[in-house]
């Protein structure tokens, strides 16, 4: 190297060192500074409510239960009301659903929903269709993740939707449809429980 370039190069290294030593990096050994990081903490688990509809009489009664937040809100709810009164500590409702165990599969497609159960279950009458129907209708929107309400600030508030949840229940030996069923709004509050429907 010549001349210019050489001075400039040494003007870059001088630089360079004045930079440093000026950024709190140590000249010299390790610097002791502190425990270790020993990982990061955990979130908690998210929590949801699952609603089913049971019966004080003749009339429906919604009843709810805390659930993971992991689970598929309409399945966390018909396992919920397959589970049975008991299962949300409310042993003064009954239900006309049959009773545990009974599995049963649940599908969403579009804003239907299907419900199939094992061989075997008898059909059920229009009080337990009832039942089955409104628990699915009530824990539909949370199956969608819908919008929050009201809307952030500057945000244009989301259209609400009328198409109504048509369900579907079936059986190897029958099948039954609902749409647009009547229910009773859940009061809130009401008594939750944490234990998962067996």
């Amino acid at each position: 190297m010549n001349g210019p370039r050489a001075g400039a190069m040494t003007a870059l290294g001088a630089a360079a060192a004045v930079l440093l030593a000026g950024c709190g990096v140590p000249t010299t050994g390790v610097v002791d500074v502190g425990e270790p990081a020993n990982g990061l903490a955990t979130a908690p688990a998210a929590r949801s409510e699952a609603v089913a509809f049971f019966l004080d009489g003749e009339r429906l009664q919604a009843a709810g239960l805390n659930v993971s937040g992991e689970s598929d809100p309409v399945t966390a709810a018909v396992d919920l009301l397959f589970a049975g009164p008991a299962a949300v500590g409310r042993p003064d409702l009954t239900t006309r659903l049959p009773q545990p165990p009974v599995t049963a599969d649940v599908r969403t497609e579009g804003r239907t929903v299907t419900v199939r159960l094992p061989a075997g279950v008898r059909r059920l009458d229009p009080l337990a269709m009832r039942q089955l129907a409104c628990t699915v209708v009530v824990a539909f929107p949370a199956a969608l993740s819908l919008p929050a309400w009201p809307p952030p600030s500057g945000e244009a508030a989301p259209q609400p939707t009328t198409a109504p949840v048509r369900v579907e229940v079936t059986t190897p030996g029958w099948h039954l449809a609902q749409t647009a069923p009547t229910c009773p709004p859940p009061s809130l509050p009401f008594a939750t429980s944490t234990k998962p429907p067996s």
